[in-house]
């Protein structure tokens, strides 16, 4: 009887035990929105500068796009980014300027420069929902989003490709939904690196869009860095596969190249 009973008593113990651990577990996770916090903190440079190359494929056809760009944080709210296209020479020389603010309440600014045209162009609205040159990336997606454009739930943990990752549903809060095409994204954060690794993007009626895959992980400068990213389109068979190279931070580049002035230099 007296064994009997410890084992009762051991089976109660170590039932309250496990139910203990996972309270704490749970509770001690990170949330949505911390978990999207240390994403955009993953960056801790004050300046960069990436050689890219884009690969489009659609069916048959094959469109190779060649570029530099460039990013300055001029704030602890605001970030500014420039790209320049080298090849092909029906593109060469155009240039993207983004302006993009924390600020809820404050609209991120986007230009473009034609070189053919002499011509710079605001991008605005319906505009940032239009196709990147040609590729499977948008308008929107070239611009880095502020941590509280949108509203971020942890979901779940769940391994992929044998690590841990996090996942977050992001939908934009009301004053930003007229500016983007998706309802909301599914993101995979790598635990370790605080990388997306995946990301879902849903239509206004709620069907997937599109998906993004990030890969080929280093750490240049101490900073986790993707280096490839896949952005597919089901619906369209498309697909386009962005990879970076020549990486470097901090380097120390004036506000003035981020200017709207420098587009026509």
């Amino acid at each position: 009887m007296k064994n009997k009973r410890a084992i009762k008593l051991f089976t109660l113990m170590f039932s309250l035990c496990s139910l203990l651990l996972s309270h704490f577990a749970i509770s001690s996770e990170l949330n949505g929105r911390q978990i999207a916090v240390n994403v955009d903190q993953v960056n801790t440079s004050t300046d960069s500068q990436r050689k890219a190359s884009m690969l489009i494929q659609r069916g048959s056809q094959k469109l190779i796009r060649k570029m530099k760009m460039w990013d300055k944080k001029i704030s602890d709210e605001e970030t500014r980014s420039l790209i320049q296209f080298d090849e092909p020479v029906d593109v060469k020389n155009t240039r993207y300027l983004s302006w993009v603010y924390d600020a809820v309440d404050k609209n991120d600014d986007l230009w473009v420069y034609f070189p053919t045209e002499n011509l710079v162009r605001r991008i605005s609205g319906g505009g940032k929902k239009g196709s990147f040159m040609r590729s499977d990336f948008s308008n929107e997606d070239i611009e880095q989003r502020a941590v509280d454009d949108d509203k971020h739930v942890l979901l779940k943990s769940e391994l992929l490709n044998g690590r841990e990752h996090y996942i977050i549903e992001s939908i934009p809060i009301k004053e930003k939904v007229r500016g983007t095409n998706y309802s909301k994204r599914l993101i995979w954060v790598d635990k370790e690196y605080f990388l997306p690794v995946k990301t879902e993007f849903y239509n206004r009626k709620g069907d997937l869009l599109k998906t993004l895959t990030q890969g080929g992980i280093k750490k240049i400068s101490g900073i986790w860095t993707a280096t490839k990213l896949i952005m597919e389109t089901p619906n369209k068979k498309t697909r386009t596969l962005m990879q970076y190279f020549d990486i470097t931070y901090n380097v120390g580049f004036k506000e003035s190249l981020f200017n709207q002035s420098a587009l026509k230099r």
